[in-house]
């Protein structure tokens, strides 16, 4: 497992940000799995959801008309990958944080997205408050991984 990734070489975020609704983009090419969060994170509050793309095809295009805070971002879809993408957005867009959220926890995976710059990883397998809990917690500036990831 790899220990520093592109998001150890930013500026830290500030511990806290201003109280506001962290804007959330889905990445994912199964629409329950974005309805189920979509659901959670309303009833949750304290967060903008910003709905969900089938692919990573025209994310860059999307960040920049929508301004996300975090992505969720599957990483078995059809289209662009999305390790591309991931390496794309934390070098053109390093204010968006993306947090992989796949049904795969394997090592190399893992690896691959720390390297592209992912701010966290964790399994579809994980419970809803370890999603939200980690939304905000890349949100804040910090790396995480998931209970299925690192358990």
């Amino acid at each position: 497992m790899i220990i520093a990734n592109k998001a150890d070489s930013r500026e830290p975020a500030p511990s806290r940000r201003p109280a506001r609704r962290i804007r959330v983009l889905c990445v994912d090419d199964n629409p329950l799995v974005a309805d189920a969060i979509a659901m959670r994170l309303a009833l949750v509050g304290g967060f903008e959801w910003l709905g969900h793309q089938n692919s990573a095809d025209e994310l860059s295009d999307v960040v920049e008309r929508l301004h996300p805070d975090v992505i969720l971002m599957d990483l078995d879809m059809p289209g662009k990958d999305p390790f591309d993408a991931i390496e794309s957005l934390s070098s053109t867009q390093p204010d968006v944080r993306v947090l992989v959220l796949s049904g795969h926890v394997r090592t190399e995976l893992l690896d691959r997205a720390v390297e592209a710059g992912a701010w966290g990883y964790l399994s579809k397998n994980d419970d809803a408050q370890s999603l939200v809990s980690a939304i905000r917690q890349v949100d804040a500036g910090e790396f995480v991984l998931g209970p299925a990831v690192s358990g």
